[in-house]
């Protein structure tokens, strides 16, 4: 279990992701916290860009998806079907988004509907903190459609 695997698919597929120089910071097979330093992000604030906010909150779940079902040894093709964010205070710094753990039978759900039909959906859910506080809210529905 390491997060390898998503920088890679980072560093092949995602050229917005590679602009951000978002990278694994952190994976336990139960969270995952991804990074992109705040320069390639800033806006005329001083902040992060919201968009940039974005991006890393969906790719803290995106990519927990991705390297869990990378553990159990599908390339799926996964897609967000459905997604939220709460901005409630500016991001100052480098913005890190971290997945919020979720239960283990809702991984193994995930798991045995897509062996039973090929398909599956799991709500996922990452914050953005700053100073120790919630700075973001991000919630995510994320299906794998198929494997490659």
């Amino acid at each position: 279990m390491n997060g390898r695997a998503l920088d890679d698919f980072i560093a092949q597929y995602l050229p917005t992701a590679q602009h951000m120089e978002l990278s694994v910071k952190h994976y336990d097979g139960k969270s995952l916290s991804v990074h992109a330093p705040l320069a390639p992000s800033i806006n005329d604030k001083l902040t992060a860009f919201g968009g940039s906010i974005y991006c890393v909150a969906v790719m803290a779940c995106w990519g927990m998806t991705y390297l869990r079902c990378v553990d159990y040894g599908l390339d799926p093709d996964i897609v967000v079907a459905e997604a939220s964010i709460e901005y409630l205070k500016p991001v100052t710094g480098d913005i890190i988004g971290s997945s919020i753990v979720v239960d283990e039978e809702k991984w193994q759900h995930f798991f045995k509907r897509f062996e039973e039909r090929g398909r599956a959906k799991i709500d996922l859910q990452s914050e953005i903190l700053v100073d120790g506080e919630v700075a973001v809210r991000f919630k995510g529905l994320y299906a794998i459609v198929g494997v490659k």
